[in-house]
């Protein structure tokens, strides 16, 4: 009974994490940046929610740990830079807050976070956003292609970016409520899974049929293109569909093909491999998700024995 217990005020916990997250959230105004050595970028950063007494930001490079940058005084006073970072500034314009990189060099690419305390139901905890990567190249950002496959069968539908310059992005799912889209139900089921390097994919499975599956939309969100991209199913097999305005080689599909698999195999737009690392990529999420779980019930049980 008293491990009962413990689990559902671990799982409670879990969910008010999720909406104190999104009562106090932090939004970076751009996925990615993408600058020339020598110019200057500026890393955006909104308040929506009851962050206190100060906005951090910090960096993070690929294998190396998080570092702080420096701190600012909501008011978007006195910011204070952390050593080796004196070279970076930062103030607020209207609601947002402003990192400032000047004279760029290749040391600079990493991903930006800002931060803030947050305080809810007796805990403070630190609230990242997240984040904006910057890109320090002569290279111009590149739109990727996406290849919309779903499978009348299964009734599912998988949505892969690649090709794409920088390698990140954001995919969403949107519905057709018949006069304006609106947000996926959480209750179905929907991965989203970004990979490191040139593809990103995202699934969802309904099973209401095809009809239900016509009417979602695979929202692609990139510095390529200022404007979010949509893309939808067109035919009534399985298949492969390149609706979207991006794609500028349509792909010609075959016969009727029952699953993903087939019509891999037709027309090769991406490979088996690459469908089962996102495959693996998703048990990861789910395993990582549990180890979470897990961690919040046994710090509850022991603080539950603490107090009794």
């Amino acid at each position: 009974m008293a491990l009962r217990r413990t689990l559902v005020s671990a799982l409670v916990t879990a969910l008010l994490f999720c909406v104190v997250a999104v009562q106090a959230m932090l939004d970076h105004n751009n996925i990615t940046i993408t600058k020339e050595e020598g110019k200057t970028v500026i890393i955006g950063c909104r308040n929506k929610g009851n962050c206190y007494s100060y906005l951090h930001w910090y960096q993070k490079k690929d294998g190396s740990a998080m570092q702080r940058i420096l701190y600012i005084n909501l008011n978007g006073r006195n910011p204070e830079n952390e050593q080796g970072f004196e070279k970076f500034e930062a103030d607020l314009v209207g609601d947002t807050y402003r990192l400032r990189i000047s004279e760029l060099e290749p040391v600079h690419a990493a991903t930006y976070y800002c931060a803030c305390w947050v305080t809810e139901g007796g805990y403070s905890y630190k609230l990242f956003g997240p984040g904006t990567k910057l890109v320090v190249s002569d290279r111009k950002p590149a739109f990727p292609s996406v290849t919309l496959y779903h499978s009348p069968k299964k009734r599912e539908l998988l949505c892969v970016a690649r090709d794409m310059f920088p390698d990140v992005l954001k995919m969403t799912w949107k519905k057709w409520d018949g006069s304006k889209l609106q947000d996926v139900n959480q209750k179905i089921p929907t991965t989203i899974q970004e990979m490191k390097g040139t593809v990103s994919s995202l699934i969802i499975s309904e099973k209401s049929g095809m009809e239900e599956l016509r009417k979602y939309r695979c929202q692609v969100v990139h510095e390529g293109n200022p404007e979010a991209q949509e893309y939808k199913v067109t035919s009534t097999d399985g298949g492969i569909d390149n609706s979207g305005p991006s794609v500028s080689d349509p792909v010609t599909c075959g016969p009727k093909t029952s699953n993903y698999s087939s019509a891999v195999s037709d027309a090769d737009p991406i490979t088996k491999s690459e469908l089962l690392t996102i495959s693996l990529s998703y048990c990861m999420l789910i395993l990582k998700s549990l180890t979470y779980f897990g961690t919040m019930s046994v710090v509850i049980y022991k603080r539950s024995r603490q107090t009794s």
